[in-house]
């Protein structure tokens, strides 16, 4: 009976001192250094980078080994190239994940990075994609008849008898502009149906008339800045037709100069 509670006694001391070892082990375990096999367990494990990279940001220390023998094992498991940089430079991952001060924070992440120009469907912004003008001369036998004081014109012209793109009259469309640049050098022209082709008068001269422009066929509209060299265009009532936004520049008094037009087509 004695030797039975004395086991019992034994039994209950070895487990009382691993008790008393297993807090102190997870103690350890959390002050250790984040090192290459965390991140290659974590990666084994499938997890996203955005877990890898949080983990490496948070991490109180680092202990990463990047060497040319380091990096090939790191490869080799599929560790990514944003987590690797991360592992190169841990302090400039973890200054990151936090906005400096002289970093302005976008007030609206949905404006467009670049300059072009875009339309809103649905709330969503999406490229229009401009399609590509060439210019040509006319009116050369007029040139003749006036002993050159009618030089004749240059027209603008844009293959295919419609644009990919087709809207409500409603549209909403938003312009990005390159530095230095106001929004009212775009011009909303309104372009005459040619069978195959559609066409703008890009520049007409001579001692009769001159002009320099796309004004015949131009539409006004009204214009509103909502960022830094972004703005809103709400289109005025429009015919059925075709349509696009000339950027500035893309009337080049070289003939054989080609552009570019944003073009559209209303609907109704």
């Amino acid at each position: 009976m004695n030797g039975r509670f004395l086991k019992v006694g034994i039994l209950l001391c070895a487990m009382m001192a691993v008790a008393s070892f297993l807090p102190a082990a997870g103690q350890e375990l959390s002050k250790r250094k984040l090192s290459n096999q965390d991140i290659l367990d974590m990666a084994s494990m499938g997890l996203g980078d955005d877990v890898i990279l949080e983990k490496i940001k948070s991490a109180p220390e680092t202990d990463f080994a990047t060497d040319l023998e380091s990096l090939k094992a790191l490869k080799a498991a599929h560790v990514s190239d944003p987590v690797i940089r991360a592992m190169i430079n841990p302090k400039a991952a973890s200054a990151s994940s936090t906005p400096s001060a002289a970093t302005p924070v976008p007030a609206n992440p949905d404006l467009p990075d670049d300059v072009g120009v875009y339309i809103k469907v649905r709330g969503k912004l999406n490229e229009v994609t401009p399609e590509v003008v060439g210019y040509k001369t006319g009116g050369v036998l007029k040139s003749m008849a006036t002993y050159g004081m009618d030089k004749g014109h240059r027209n603008g012209t844009v293959q295919g008898p419609k644009s990919a793109l087709q809207i409500g009259s409603d549209a909403e469309f938003i312009v990005r502009c390159p530095e230095g640049t106001a929004i009212n050098e775009y011009q909303l022209l309104r372009l005459d149906m040619k069978g195959d082709r559609r066409e703008f008068r890009a520049w007409t001269g001579g001692v009769l008339h001159s002009s320099e422009g796309a004004e015949k066929n131009a539409e006004k509209y009204d214009s509103e800045k909502i960022a830094s060299r972004v703005f809103r265009i709400k289109l005025p009532p429009l015919k059925k037709g075709e349509y696009g936004f000339l950027p500035p520049g893309s009337t080049s008094g070289n003939i054989a100069s080609s552009g570019k037009l944003y073009t559209f087509g209303v609907k109704e």
